[in-house]
């Protein structure tokens, strides 16, 4: 299952060693949320350099094993934004989620990803090693990977059944048979119509496995100047680095310039816990320094996108998209950041009416390949168009499924009869 592929962060589990500085009796006693109970805001979360609660010390605010509520709403409505976006472009709920025109629910939800995986990363590497942590990044790259290929021969069933929808997906004729059509799909060289992101993440999740190694031996600057000339070259030379949509005609997603967003989110993971971060994260004037930019830039994407301006190729360039602009990254940060502590006050408050967005959310990864699987079916058996009212009706039904999907998947994972997952059988086996 995808949730697999990428565990929840932010789901509480127990810690068994210490790890990272930290003595047994700091950990020991670490108040955690139970799976299903997320965690309130962030500024109530407590630090990892604070002593355990004694006997009678009233109970701390969970850490880094436990839920985090806004995480988890924000993650969700990255993915109901990606869904008007593919099948409702230009409804009043598109509108909606994309009123900031230069950033849309993508780079949220790969920002997002990256800092889920960080938080992961470390608490597994504190827990059971490096090298239990990099076999953990290689089975969730391999899930994904084989997610792709499924994804690729769903494509290739809608063609044979309607050669139509070839402008759409991809030329199958042009690769001369069967056996190139999986060559190319092997070599992440097919990315039909909007699914370029599991490629993406096949590719971020190998590098990250090298990140962590450097994360894990404090090399952070070693981190910083990779990912830079790695940028640096995606940007320079970017047929080298973007998926094709097939051999020889190229797609829209640049990983080079792509992968500074998602280690930005894996960093931030990483170091969720620490104080500069913390403090950086609770700050009144970065929050409102953050709004005013996402404000300004979004009154700008929205005035070039209805009107003309002498400058307007200048701006273009500096937040294009497939090839991920310095201004995009930027922007991306900083809407993430405004969204995270908007969605941080809005779960104290109104937590039940945001719960099926946090539930979404919990399960991206799963409701992304649901959406991609429509998007690549729908349109040879329902033509509609996108910007009315059906279109809407469309996407709601589809959201409902995910959350469908997503209960489901929490359902069965709370049985009491569940079997254990492999890695808590094998850290019985271990103890």
């Amino acid at each position: 299952m995808l949730a697999d592929i990428a565990p929840d962060a932010n789901a509480a589990r127990p810690e068994r060693s210490p790890g990272f500085g930290k003595s047994a009796g700091q950990r020991a006693g670490r108040a955690v949320a139970p799976e299903g109970d997320p965690s309130p805001s962030l500024d109530r979360i407590s630090s990892l350099d604070r002593d355990s609660p004694q006997a009678g010390d009233p109970p701390r605010e969970p850490t880094i094993g436990a839920r985090d509520r806004a995480i988890d709403v924000l993650r969700g409505l990255c993915i109901v934004s990606m869904t008007t976006a593919h099948l409702a472009a230009g409804s009043w709920p598109w509108h909606v989620f994309h009123v900031a025109v230069l950033v849309d629910g993508a780079v949220g939800f790969v920002l997002l990803s990256g800092v889920v995986l960080g938080m992961s990363q470390r608490r597994t590497i504190e827990r059971a090693g490096l090298r239990a942590g990099q076999r953990r990044l290689l089975r969730r790259a391999g899930l994904i990977y084989l997610a792709n290929l499924g994804l690729c021969l769903v494509a290739l069933g809608v063609v044979a059944r309607d050669p139509v929808r070839t402008a759409e997906i991809f030329r199958v004729d042009s690769l001369d048979g069967p056996l190139p059509v999986a060559v190319a799909a092997l070599m992440l060289q097919l990315n039909p119509h909007y699914t370029s992101i599991l490629s993406l993440y096949v590719v971020l999740l190998l590098l990250s496995i090298g990140v962590v190694a450097a994360l894990a031996c404090r090399q952070v600057q070693v981190v910083f100047a990779c990912s830079f000339a790695l940028y640096v070259a995606g940007y320079l030379w970017p047929s080298l680095f973007t998926f094709p949509v097939y051999p020889g005609i190229a797609g829209a997603v640049n990983w080079a310039t792509w992968q500074p967003l998602f280690l930005a989110g894996l960093l931030t993971g990483w170091f969720w816990q620490a104080p500069l971060l913390r403090a950086a994260l609770a700050s009144r004037a970065l929050l409102v320094s953050c709004a005013a930019f996402v404000l300004a830039t979004g009154t700008l994407g929205w005035v070039l996108t209805h009107g003309s301006a002498p400058w307007k190729s200048v701006v273009v360039q500096a937040f294009t998209e497939g090839k991920l602009a310095p201004g995009t990254i930027v922007m991306g940060l900083a809407a993430v950041f405004v969204g995270y502590r908007a969605c941080s006050f809005l779960v104290t408050i109104t937590y039940p009416i945001l719960s099926p967005v946090a539930r979404i959310g919990r399960h991206s990864l799963d409701c992304y390949v649901i959406l991609s699987v429509v998007v690549l079916v729908l349109p040879g058996l329902y033509r509609y168009s996108p910007t009315g009212m059906v279109a809407v009706g469309v996407t709601l039904a589809i959201l409902v499924v995910m959350f469908g999907w997503s209960h489901l998947r929490d359902r069965l994972a709370q049985r009491p009869n569940a079997l254990p997952s492999r890695s808590t059988r094998r850290g019985a086996e271990r103890r």
